[in-house]
């Protein structure tokens, strides 16, 4: 049976091979994030701390909706090309400020949540946690 934790953990794990092969960052921001969004909500629901209560504990200048935007930000811009109002999105200065080194951070969460709602981690992330 699909659970919605089976998806967050095949959406990380296809992100993050895609991250060590150095391939499609685009992909892994969107996997990642898509993943991460799921765990941050399984976390609360199973009374864990998904890693946005530690980020949002340690910084009082954000609350949960400025922390999403900042998240989701590239995220958004890759999946949608309109606003809520249906008017075209200009993410052009945002896409141009996209690299790689966003999806450190999109990884690194993802797979803090998943460990907190699992209980476990695959060895892979085990050391991409460390590293």
């Amino acid at each position: 049976m699909l659970t919605k934790l089976e998806v967050a953990r095949r959406q990380l794990g296809t992100a993050f091979d895609l991250f060590i092969r150095d391939r499609d960052p685009v992909s892994v921001q969107s996997l990642a994030c898509g993943a991460g969004e799921i765990l941050d909500i399984l976390a609360e629901q199973t009374g864990t701390e998904p890693f946005s209560t530690h980020i949002l504990a340690a910084r009082s200048d954000l609350d949960i909706v400025k922390l999403k935007h900042i998240r989701n930000q590239y995220w958004n811009a890759f999946k949608h090309a309109t606003t809520h109002k249906g008017e075209p999105r200009d993410d052009a200065v945002l896409l141009n400020s996209f690299s790689d080194e966003q999806n450190d951070g999109a990884l690194f969460t993802g797979w803090h949540d998943y460990a907190q709602v699992a209980g476990r981690l695959p060895i892979s992330a085990q050391v991409f946690q460390v590293w």
